[in-house]
């Protein structure tokens, strides 16, 4: 049995969250789910991820009658479209979806229902390597690196999707995570010679961060998340990102997409808040469960979002901001603001994996002048 509290409780340990006790219903999809992430010998199995996103809508008290008639009616749907999904809203790109009026009629409904939206996004080859970062700082037990870990995370991040097929071979050559101690100080060489090679890529002091980290690996016996794994599995699923969510908001309802595998999951972890068993979580079809059906379009758009932020430098972005239309301005500052919303009334309705430098585009794009406009 898995008791809840065991995580919740360093979770809150480490951050300010007010209103997790509050009783909320969640209603969840997500998109991008690759399954699996491994390695092969032509590289990645799926070459440049788009990033994973878990997520829909959520709102204050027990589950209540969501109606949809009124939604389809002014989204102008055909009577064969049995639930709303994405494709029905737009298709291609985030800012092609900033462009279709369905995108903004959507998200003016949730607004004017009161639904708030929560997600956890994850870039999965930032996901990927951190473990290296992880495994160092452990290991050494420095305070100065300990407080530097995400720093440290996203030079090595920067280092190595410079050259994602590079990075692939690299790590395929040492059946990463699954390194071993044998060759584990060759793989600190490689490193150590990739951020010097790319040293232009990082600040001054980032860069001597980074490298004096991996210096530092050098007479360590043990590289802990690197030995006894299994070989060439980055990712073997998103079972913990759900189980991070039903144990910190363990007062709420948590209804989720049919999805067998991580239904599987879960219920192999019998979970239990202080040897009380905990069952507030079901799994519901997207046809019959309104909540739900609605949680695919948000999950999708913020998919979109934060894959074209990983990939779009930010001088490209002041670019596109620079030159959005009204009708794409008025769907970014309608997502603005339900984020907005929805961070105010818990700031864990959001968690990201993802690198600072993404984040710092988040913030340009969703809080910057682009949602100054004129109707």
């Amino acid at each position: 049995m898995i008791d809840v509290n065991e995580m919740r409780d360093s979770i809150l340990a480490a951050y300010d969250l007010p209103n997790v006790d509050e009783r909320y219903t969640f209603y969840y999809d997500e998109t991008n789910n690759v399954r699996k992430l491994h390695l092969t010998s032509a590289g990645m199995n799926i070459r440049r991820p788009d990033c994973f996103v878990l997520g829909g809508i959520v709102h204050r008290g027990s589950p209540r009658p969501i109606a949809l008639a009124e939604l389809h009616a002014a989204l102008r749907l055909q009577p064969s479209v049995k639930e709303i999904k994405l494709k029905h809203l737009g298709a291609g790109g985030f800012l092609d979806l900033l462009a279709s009026s369905k995108v903004e009629t959507l998200l003016d409904w949730l607004t004017a229902k009161k639904f708030l939206l929560h997600y956890q996004v994850i870039d999965l080859l930032y996901w990927s390597i951190v473990d290296i970062v992880d495994s160092i700082v452990t290991e050494v037990g420095e305070p100065v690196l300990m407080a530097a870990h995400l720093l440290l995370k996203d030079s090595l991040y920067t280092v190595l999707c410079d050259d994602v097929d590079g990075t692939a071979e690299l790590l395929g050559r040492y059946n990463y995570p699954d390194v071993g101690r044998e060759r584990r100080s060759a793989f600190i060489a490689e490193l150590r010679d990739l951020v010097e090679h790319r040293e232009p890529l990082l600040e001054h002091f980032p860069f001597y961060m980074l490298k004096g980290l991996l210096q530092a690996s050098r007479g360590l016996e043990s590289l802990p998340y690197l030995e006894d794994e299994t070989p060439n599995v980055l990712i073997d699923g998103f079972g913990s990102f759900f189980l991070n969510r039903l144990c910190l908001f363990t007062k709420a309802q948590h209804i989720l997409d049919d999805e067998k595998q991580i239904e599987a999951y879960l219920e192999s972890l019998p979970l239990n808040d202080n040897g009380v068993p905990l069952r507030h979580f079901r799994f519901a079809n997207s046809q019959s469960e309104p909540g739900v059906q609605l949680s695919d379009p948000v999950a999708g758009l913020l998919g979109k979002l934060f894959s074209h932020l990983n990939r779009t430098p930010l001088d490209e972005l002041e670019e596109e901001m620079a030159n959005l239309t009204n009708q794409q301005r008025r769907s970014l500052r309608l997502l603005a603001r339900l984020l907005d919303a929805s961070a105010d009334e818990c700031p864990a309705f959001a968690q990201y994996v993802i690198s600072a430098k993404d984040r710092h585009r988040a913030s340009f794009v969703l809080e910057g002048e682009a949602l100054t406009f004129e109707r």
